[in-house]
């Protein structure tokens, strides 16, 4: 016979039971607890003098932490290319250290409050590293647990016929710019990310209600993929989730970057490492795919990255040069 549930009446489940119905007991496991880590190292030259800086990063959390334990707080975190050449990631007081960096981790992310992560930071000009190093990466949590991981760093790569001066450059209103450069040997793919400001004015005196600073993202996949249009390939991922408002303002910016908008513009050379953790996987009905390279007592990625940037302001004359010809 079948079993029915009472929510209310304990004696009747009782006759139920006593007519023949019986309850298997199920043992239910508890979730392991495993260490995520997810570091990134990238180096950037600066506009002038091509001295290399380094930015380090790394947020470490828990796939389950059982009531009482603590978190991730108190680990160390090391970055080396040999013996000589060691770079300790010192602990931050908020998340938001780590998520507020460029590339990568992006300040368009928002901390979630309750997640359970701690964040860990190192900077240093001139780089104790090199394009081309392989580095490797160990993380001693406070309970014992080692995690270890390595990552070649991409080779240097240059950008190709941009007319810049002290890292700045202009176009003319509502123009696209399309930015080249050099292969970089290792890399996987180009990461370029986009901080525009100044979109409330501009987009305002058009009826488009605009945040002032947006972040959007554009990349090209493939060693050999080196060229991307700005702003007009920017913003296509963020679209599929876009509400009608945000389109409306990713539409405007397709079209050229207006007048008075300026955007801090990176393009990051990444390696395999990163291309693996951050791939998206719509075509997989399982979703998106990560493949770690932190392996141990844990799981996660290290991934490295070599970078250049320039800051693109939109108006008709000014003291920074013409980027370059406008791209139709």
């Amino acid at each position: 016979m079948a079993c029915l549930r009472f929510r209310r009446w304990a004696p009747a489940a009782a006759l139920f039971l006593s007519a023949g119905c019986s309850l298997t007991e199920i043992t239910v496991a508890e979730p392991e607890d495993v260490i995520v880590a997810e570091v990134q190292v990238v180096l950037t030259p600066a506009p002038d003098t091509d001295e290399l800086t380094m930015a380090a990063w790394a947020i470490l959390h828990r796939t389950y932490r059982p009531e009482g334990t603590p978190g991730i707080s108190g680990a160390v975190v090391e970055v080396r290319a040999d013996a000589e050449r060691v770079v300790g990631l010192e602990e931050q007081d908020s998340l938001a250290h780590c998520i507020a960096l460029d590339l990568i981790a992006r300040d368009s992310l928002e901390t979630d409050p309750s997640l359970d992560a701690a964040c860990y930071r190192a900077e240093a000009t001139p780089a104790p590293f090199a394009p081309g190093e392989r580095l490797s990466v160990s993380i001693t949590a406070p309970d014992g647990r080692v995690l270890t991981g390595v990552s070649r760093l991409p080779g240097a790569f240059s950008m190709i016929g941009l007319q810049q001066e002290d890292g700045r450059c202009r176009v003319r209103p509502d123009t696209h710019y399309r930015f080249r450069w050099t292969s970089a040997r290792d890399s996987w793919a180009y990461v370029a990310d986009a901080r525009f400001q100044g979109l409330r004015r501009a987009l305002g005196r058009r009826g488009i209600e605009a945040p002032d600073t947006l972040y959007l993202l554009g990349l090209a996949i493939g060693r050999e993929d080196t060229t991307i249009v700005f702003p007009r390939q920017f913003g296509v991922f963020e679209a599929f989730n876009a509400s009608d408002n945000e389109l409306e303002i990713l539409r405007e910016l397709w079209k050229g970057l207006p007048e008075g908008v300026s955007a801090e513009v990176a393009i990051a050379a990444a390696d395999r490492n990163w291309v693996n953790w951050e791939r998206g996987g719509n075509f997989n009905p399982s979703g998106q795919i990560r493949i770690p390279s932190v392996f141990g007592d844990g799981t996660g990625v290290f991934a490295t990255a070599t970078s250049r940037r320039v800051l693109v302001k939109s108006a008709g004359v000014g003291d920074e040069p013409l980027c370059g010809p406008a791209e139709p």
